[in-house]
């Protein structure tokens, strides 16, 4: 790590976690315990925040909004606070309500702002978070970055899915153990499969939940038992496991995680007649 670089991020990560937090009481009804005025621009004030840390860390031809996915089976998602996309490859399609539409094929990350969670209501935001990923099919395959790529496979490699994540402000009676165990149940009441399983979920207050590294034979040289990422590669499914280094370290890794798979991910080319 460059020391200059990590000041930097380190800099706007400490604003980043004092702007989320003091974003509550400018929207907040003091006449109403709990209650928020003007909910929308909360939500939306708070992904900015979101958007303004991401752009810092990814490449400059991505970029990011919010907005529905869609793909040529005439599947469409439901909205997404956050939809980081390859901007060479993404056509504009807006309604005329200002509703903004992505093609899945160039779409790199999808992710959801939040404030407090329960363990049931992060479950629902989890299977929300899979059934838009798995909105992700390609039919014609043209990748844009891997011209030797000839097949869509996101069960055998992960940079065939989205990366998705969650940031929230806390976690209500968090206790790693429960959480995980939740997690896994509602994906399976759900069928949802394991490559469309979050990639991480960062709670402020509460820490990091991602995957350990079970095998020796990833790329690499991931060791065995690390934190990482990936739910699955190569068919192989991963452990959940909890992290926490501290509020700092904790947004450096999910940061630090987006930004490699952004470097790996498959890009596709969305054809237009695949759409037409």
């Amino acid at each position: 790590m460059n020391s200059i670089y990590l000041k930097l991020l380190t800099s706007k990560i400490e604003a980043f976690i004092k702007d989320f937090h003091s974003s509550k009481d400018i929207f907040e009804d003091i006449t109403k315990r709990n209650k928020l005025i003007h909910a929308g621009e909360f939500g939306m004030c708070r992904e900015r925040i979101c958007n303004e840390l991401i752009q810092f860390t990814i490449p400059s031809k991505y970029k990011i909004d919010t907005g529905f996915l869609l793909n040529s089976n005439d599947e469409v998602s439901s909205q997404c606070d956050i939809v980081v996309y390859d901007s060479n490859n993404t056509p504009f399609i807006q309604n005329g309500y200002e509703n903004r539409f992505f093609p899945v094929e160039p779409i790199i990350a999808i992710g959801e702002i939040k404030s407090k969670l329960s363990v049931a209501s992060l479950g629902d935001a989890c299977v929300k978070l899979a059934r838009n990923k798995r909105i992700k099919q390609v039919n014609k395959v043209f990748c844009v970055n891997n011209g030797n790529k000839r097949s869509f496979q996101p069960n055998i490699d992960c940079h065939d899915t989205l990366f998705s994540f969650i940031i929230c402000e806390e976690i209500e009676s968090f206790h790693p153990d429960k959480a995980m165990r939740s997690l896994n149940k509602v994906y399976e009441e759900n069928d949802l499969e394991y490559e469309y399983r979050h990639n991480v979920i960062l709670s402020i207050k509460d820490g990091i939940l991602g995957y350990k590294n079970q095998f020796t034979d990833l790329p690499n040289e991931i060791p065995p038992g690390q934190f990482m990422y990936m739910p699955s590669f190569l068919k192989k499914d991963f452990e959940n496991m909890y992290y926490n280094k501290g509020a700092i370290k904790n947004m450096i890794y999910l940061l630090s995680s987006l930004s490699n798979f952004s470097m790996n991910v498959n890009i596709y080319y969305p054809e237009p007649s695949s759409y037409t």
